[in-house]
């Protein structure tokens, strides 16, 4: 198979995007009246506005809103209606709080009700509301004169490793000091979700992606009852309860194998166990799906499907089913999912933490900040939990946008540096300030509880993600069980599937068949002949990739001034969550000028300690404290993202396991550690 074979992803894009003609792509006009030479930003036509009219339900329950085709698409408990008089203006207001979207008008028998009109009691009203639709655009990579802005600095760009057509969005963005220029809405950025990094530079100068279109509509597959959204309209984080029979058949598969590398996790579906050899190192062996129009996926490969073709085809197919209309929600990036083939890293895992026998530090388990894959471009994550003890206490997800956060400058060309603190963080992870109670949150981020039945989908371009602090609350062990899969970016060069890597063991198999070999015996051949490996060869090929996998993926960080720098004198850096891959930076600028704002910054990668915290501990330790956990791990050079000898969390990455048995290192306390 041609390794740059994209299975006519272009081809497809060309056939369905929402292309600009020539002449509506437009370089904007110079600020310099003497300089009619100069490059500028791209102008390109809007994205229509879609209207959409659903029917409201009132009765004892509360509102119940449907989309004319039927769909559910929200609901508002009568806890929430206790006014002595509910008027459309206070409907209306909650349903945009509910749907994120403008609140748009009423209409009760044909009639268009003002905001004091009363609603109370049981009827039909519709609603008719604009839906702002986040269109990611297609662009192609230009020649440009100079770097790209960002804030009062400049962003130098590496692009050479993006494949063309590229997708990017383009919006408007606040910050954690204050706006750039004075602008009172922050300034308006381009944005490109990769594995490695969001890059990310400004609008209107120098700008290297010129879009010709947008991409195409999503298809417009039925979510289930109660999906939910997190963190606002510009976090891909999504969620929903539901009942998958898959539980039998893992606790079988579980019981057969009983494979546990490590102390705290049984392997069922170890992806590290099912490998390819390539040029740039081992990669996972994904299996496929045909996406039918409908949102059908149908597996690809009959019993070359996947190591275990039973399990592929009657666990990871109904969770992929079950999470497709929650990928077609996401934008960062946008997914071609529809009468598409997609390819899928299939894994299962049982986190075991022993029970609470007195002051037992055991009994906890934490996560730390990681994303998913390794070589592998993991453009999305879904997990289903098709297991949670009740004994178990915590462990959220929680989840932070890796977009840059900020560009801090110090000199004569900005002192916004001066602006980072304890109070500009919080309020950048927060949104909200006494005098700002709509401000929105600079930095997105949110947590999402689990429990038995949780479907969660998230991108994992966007996201970075940690599990937060879970603790066993009974005597004897408690797990949590779920299916992981990895959706790879299908934009991106197809992995060698498993079709391929098991298409010569199957010929040799149904070869000797007729021989009546024992299948063991054959399988000693297909060892012998290299076609096949033996199991202690798989599970030492799985102990390294452990061992390649726990160098930490990122951390809260700042980058230098390799990454930002000005013409004049002074000096910038980046600040943000920055992929581990940019260790090339230069040393920090900034050690002398403001060190209480990069400390604040540096404790983001702290785990929390009590079981119902998450960034928000980090965002209110008292200074004292703050210092000594810094200290403790290494004033955040060394800390427990930096160093190698770290205990990472292992439960929704992998490629983020903790230690494999007989590797050294000092676990933090309560930490999920093994030796």
């Amino acid at each position: 198979m041609n390794p740059n074979d994209r299975y006519g992803y272009e081809e497809a894009l060309s056939a369905r995007m929402t292309k600009f003609a020539d002449e509506e792509v437009l370089l904007t006009n110079s600020d310099d009246e003497d300089d009619d030479e100069s490059f500028r930003g791209f102008r390109f036509p809007d994205p229509i506005l879609r209207h959409q009219i659903s029917t409201l339900h009132l009765d004892e329950h509360g509102v119940h809103g449907h989309s004319l085709s039927g769909e559910k698409l929200f609901e508002i408990q009568q806890s929430r209606l206790q006014a002595e008089l509910l008027t459309a203006g206070m409907l209306l207001q909650l349903i945009s709080e509910e749907t994120g979207c403008e609140a748009g008008v009423l209409l009760q028998a044909g009639r268009e009700l003002s905001m004091a009109d009363p609603v109370g009691g049981e009827g039909v009203l519709t609603l008719k509301q604009t839906i702002p639709e986040c269109r990611p655009l297609l662009c192609r990579k230009v020649d440009r004169p100079g770097n790209p802005g960002f804030g009062e600095g400049e962003v130098q760009l590496d692009l050479s490793g993006l494949l063309e057509p590229v997708q990017a969005l383009r919006e408007w963005r606040t910050w954690v000091t204050r706006p750039f220029q004075g602008a009172p809405h922050g300034e308006q950025d381009w944005l490109v979700y990769t594995q490695r990094e969001v890059i990310s530079y400004g609008a209107g100068v120098d700008e290297p992606l010129k879009p010709f279109g947008y991409f195409p509509h999503a298809p417009p597959w039925k979510t289930p009852a109660g999906t939910k959204q997190w963190g606002g309209e510009r976090s891909d984080v999504w969620t929903t309860r539901l009942e998958l029979p898959v539980k039998p058949l893992l606790d079988e598969h579980a019981a057969l194998t009983l494979d546990k590398p490590i102390p705290r996790y049984q392997m069922i579906v170890d992806p590290n166990q099912f490998v390819h050899q390539t040029r740039g190192g081992t990669k996972w062996v994904p299996c496929e799906f045909d996406i039918s129009g409908d949102g059908t996926p149908s597996l690809v490969g009959g019993m070359r499907s996947h190591k275990y073709p039973h399990l592929a085809q009657h666990v990871a197919c109904p969770v992929l089913s079950a999470a497709l209309p929650l990928l077609a929600k996401l934008r960062r990036p946008q997914l071609l999912l529809d009468d598409r083939r997609l390819q899928v890293v299939f894994k299962a895992q049982r986190i075991i933490v022993p029970g609470n026998s007195g002051d037992n530090s055991d009994a906890e388990y934490v996560g730390l900040w990681h994303v998913d894959g390794l070589r592998e471009n993991v453009a999305a994550v879904v997990l289903y939990y098709y297991h949670v003890d009740p004994s178990l206490r915590g462990g959220d997800m929680e989840f932070c946008g890796r977009e840059p956060m900020d560009v801090l400058g110090a000199g004569d060309c900005s002192n916004n540096i001066d602006d980072l603190g304890s109070e500009s963080l919080r309020l950048a992870f927060r949104g909200k300030s006494k005098s700002e109670s709509d401000k929105s949150a600079a930095v997105h981020n949110c947590r999402v509880p689990i429990g038995e039945g949780t479907l969660l989908v998230f991108s994992n371009y966007q996201m970075a993600h940690r599990v937060l602090r879970m603790k066993n609350t009974g005597e004897t062990e408690a797990s949590r069980d779920f299916v992981a899969l990895f959706v790879l970016d299908p934009s991106a060069p197809a992995l060698l599937p498993a079709r391929s890597v098991l298409a010569a063991p199957h010929l040799l198999t149904r070869t000797l068949a007729p021989a009546n070999i024992p299948i063991s015996e054959i399988q000693i051949v297909l060892e012998f002949l290299g076609v096949s490996q033996t199991d202690v060869m798989r599970k030492l090929q799985r102990n390294r990739l452990l061992s390649e996998q726990l160098k930490p993926s990122g951390e809260f960080a700042c980058a230098g001034s390799a990454k930002v720098h000005c013409t004049g004198n002074g000096c910038y850096t980046m600040i943000g969550w920055l992929h581990k891959l940019l260790e090339d930076r230069d040393p920090d600028p900034f050690d002398e000028v403001n060190p209480k704002g990069l400390e604040r910054l540096a404790a983001l990668n702290l785990a929390p300690e009590g079981s119902d915290r998450g960034l928000s501990e980090a965002l209110s330790l008292p200074t004292a404290k703050l210092k000594q956990r810094l200290k403790e791990i290494g004033k955040g050079s060394d800390s427990e993202l930096g160093s190698p000898h770290a205990f990472r969390d292992s439960e929704e990455a992998e490629n983020d396991p903790t230690e494999p048995q007989g590797r050294g290192g000092a676990a933090p306390r309560r930490q999920c550690a093994v030796s």
